[in-house]
């Protein structure tokens, strides 16, 4: 069994000390895109419930939403030690969809609940993605990023071919709301699969005070660049053209 288990690692590329870690970095990724594409078909259905004539409004919904959420989030990075940011916001994100599947059972044809889903899920994809990402980056060293960031990265894939496969299997039995508390579980097991990494991890490798500094930061240095400008521009302009196209 032993002799399994080195061979498994040597083709692996990866140290016995870190194996815990690396499954751990693919269980947490294989969990966040399963719980995201488990959500995905609920996301569409909502998205056309309104008609198919008023999704332009959603993407400015969803633009506008993502310019209010990342100065939040940057707030909240600010203040939180850095081991807590991920528990926090996946936290919140598990108590949303909690949220959402109670109304839909109440409420399951309400249009406005459909729109507001539909943009809190691509806030969450973005948000969430990028935390997790972070997790990897403050918990291995770049030496190891180069032998482990590809194995952990495959859990996604995995988890993008089974959240499909769940909505699927359970859509029938459970209903939508039912995806949503299913997609809120699996977001847990990924918390508690970023746990794991932090605690594995070498005493000094990760960050544990608050990042500081100003949230707003990026929109100041956007500001200051003629360029950047410009381009941040062009875009508030072209989703707004898109609008009312």
């Amino acid at each position: 069994m032993r002799d399994w288990r080195g061979r498994l690692l040597r083709a692996l590329g990866i140290e016995a000390a870190e194996a815990g870690q690396v499954a751990a970095g693919f269980t947490m990724f294989l969990c966040l895109f399963a719980a995201y594409f488990l959500l995905r078909p609920v996301r569409e259905t909502m998205g056309v419930a309104g008609g198919v004539d008023n999704l332009q409004w959603l993407f400015t919904g969803t633009f506008v939403a993502t310019l209010l959420a990342f100065p939040l989030y940057g707030a909240v990075a600010r203040r939180v030690p850095t081991r807590a940011i991920l528990p926090l916001v996946f936290g919140f994100f598990a108590f949303n969809l909690v949220c959402f599947a109670l109304a839909l059972w109440r409420w399951p044809g309400h249009i406005g609940l459909a729109r507001a889903f539909y943009i809190w899920l691509s806030v969450f994809n973005l948000i969430a993605i990028s935390l997790a990402w972070s997790v990897l980056v403050d918990n291995f060293s770049a030496t190891q990023a180069k032998r482990t960031f590809g194995l952990c990265a495959a859990g996604a894939s995995v988890g993008g071919m089974l959240g499909p496969l769940l909505a699927v299997a359970l859509v029938g039995p459970i209903g939508h709301a039912g995806l949503l508390l299913a997609s809120a579980a699996l977001l847990l097991a990924s918390t508690v699969a970023a746990g794991t990494i932090r605690r594995d991890a070498a005493p000094a490798a990760a960050p544990r005070e608050a990042l500081g500094g100003n949230p707003f930061q990026g929109a100041i240095d956007v500001a200051r660049s003629p360029y950047l400008l410009g381009i941040a521009c062009f875009m508030v302009l072209l989703a707004t053209v898109s609008t009312f196209l």
